[in-house]
């Protein structure tokens, strides 16, 4: 047989791709041809049959699902908040205590429980820092417009020197950070730098 069509045969015989008569064919000589073989040889040293890389664990489902986790949560603890203050501020419907709980409770869990719908836009933010800093400032907006509000409809009835009322700066101070924090764990746990 004529080295040369073995040679155009050794790709096909190297990847089993060809009949059996091509198979005996070529090993018939191969065991004879010194040339062929080294040729032979060449070739399954350089092509080696890739072997399968392992796929990865699903760490993006197990992130996937803390990120909806810690969303949820939050979202539990705004309604709390805001159910407390619901509550306590029905058991005060009049007096010099009305539209204390308002702004102590209920105006800082809704600023951040309306800030949170800013989670759902995290695709359309450059990075995770801008994301993080963006969701502090809707919070810290909202809730500053949850102020103008009581200020608005509780009148001069509410007096800036209440404990109360620095209770609810306290929160939304706190609610506000924790916004900063855990958009940016949050972001962080679907991938985003």
């Amino acid at each position: 047989m004529n080295c040369d069509v073995i040679k155009d045969l050794l790709p096909l015989y190297v990847d089993e791709c060809c009949s059996e008569e091509s198979v005996k064919l070529v090993a018939d000589h191969l065991a004879t041809c010194e040339s062929c073989r080294k040729a032979h040889n060449q070739m399954l040293q350089t092509c080696q049959p890739q072997k399968e890389t392992p796929k990865p664990a699903p760490l993006q489902r197990i992130s996937d699902w803390k990120a909806s986790l810690l969303q949820s949560v939050m979202l539990f603890v705004s309604f709390a908040i805001l159910t407390l203050g619901v509550i306590l501020e029905g058991a005060t419907p009049t007096g010099a205590t009305n539209g204390l709980w308002a702004v102590a409770l209920i105006v800082p869990a809704t600023g951040y429980l309306l800030s949170l719908a800013n989670w759902f836009f995290l695709r359309i933010y450059k990075n995770r820092k801008i994301f993080s800093f963006c969701s502090c400032f809707v919070t810290l907006g909202f809730t500053l417009a949850g102020y103008a509000w009581a200020a608005i409809h509780y009148g001069g009835k509410i007096s800036v020197l209440s404990p109360l009322v620095w209770v609810g700066v306290a929160l939304s101070a706190v609610l506000c950070f924790l916004s900063k924090l855990l958009s940016n764990r949050y972001a962080l746990l679907l991938g985003r730098e």
